[in-house]
């Protein structure tokens, strides 16, 4: 394993060898967000996964950065791991929102897109209301702070309270104390919406049944995807919900292998 500073001061997790396969983490993350893939997908393939500016290990920005001069600092960072060659791009939740911006901009260099939980569909579940708890304070006990980031995991990220244990609380506990940067300026948008019916590379979406952001169903996500680009393959994971990675790690490994190894 190897942490590499890129350009526009990205930390980047390096693992493996084979073909480039990077992947994108999703909001108040980092690349733990792929830590029950990458020990998988680094048997095929050399896995990059950058924290997005703002995240984890990577430079801070303004909350008030242009969202093009943020854009290009994630372009800068796929430019040089690609090399000029072609990279294969893996996105999750807010992380779709980049890798739709980047697969237009950059079109010649992504060969295959896929894009688990994605988000920017436009407003797609506009009914439902998360019961988010805030942190307590530095005087609170540290069973009082795990108790509150359960709870918030289960509210948007899982499905089952048996998908949390201890070292899944620790992974949001660090992503969310080293956050400095909005996501929801991009992954509210209609980024991804607006960019599907474009795209020209293989593309596959990953959908958890339960994700906590579809509203009444999961299919309030996938028929946009469906209808904006018609030979998008889908893929919905029973019983799990929007970190679908995490929770349903086996089944999203093997779809992922399943749709990169070839090309």
């Amino acid at each position: 394993m190897t942490t590499k500073q890129l350009a526009g001061g990205i930390a980047c997790h390096i693992e493996g060898s084979g073909p480039p396969l990077i992947l994108f983490h999703g909001g108040m993350g980092s690349w733990t967000h792929w830590i029950r893939n990458i020990p998988v997908l680094r048997e095929h393939f050399t896995v990059y996964a950058p924290d997005s500016p703002g995240c984890g290990d990577s430079v801070s920005v303004p909350q008030d950065i242009p969202l093009e001069e943020y854009l290009g600092l994630v372009c800068g960072a796929v430019r040089e791991i690609a090399g000029g060659s072609q990279v294969r791009l893996g996105a999750f939740s807010f992380g779709t929102s980049l890798a739709s911006l980047v697969t237009m901009r950059m079109p010649q260099t992504i060969s295959k897109l896929a894009l688990l939980a994605p988000a920017a569909l436009g407003r797609i579940a506009p009914g439902r209301v998360m019961n988010l708890r805030k942190m307590p304070g530095e005087a609170a006990s540290e069973a009082e702070k795990r108790a509150v980031l359960r709870h918030n995991l289960l509210e948007f990220m899982l499905a089952h309270p048996e998908s949390i244990d201890e070292s899944t609380i620790d992974i949001q506990r660090d992503n969310v104390a080293r956050t400095r940067y909005d996501s929801r300026r991009f992954s509210l948008g209609t980024h991804t919406r607006d960019a599907l019916s474009q795209f020209r590379c293989p593309t596959m979406g990953i959908f958890g049944e339960l994700d906590n952001f579809a509203s009444p169903s999961i299919y309030s996500k996938v028929i946009p995807c469906r209808s904006l680009k018609k030979d998008m393959r889908i893929e919905i994971v029973p019983k799990a919900g929007h970190w679908v990675q995490y929770e349903a790690a086996d089944a999203v490994n093997a779809l992922l292998l399943d749709f990169f190894r070839d090309g």
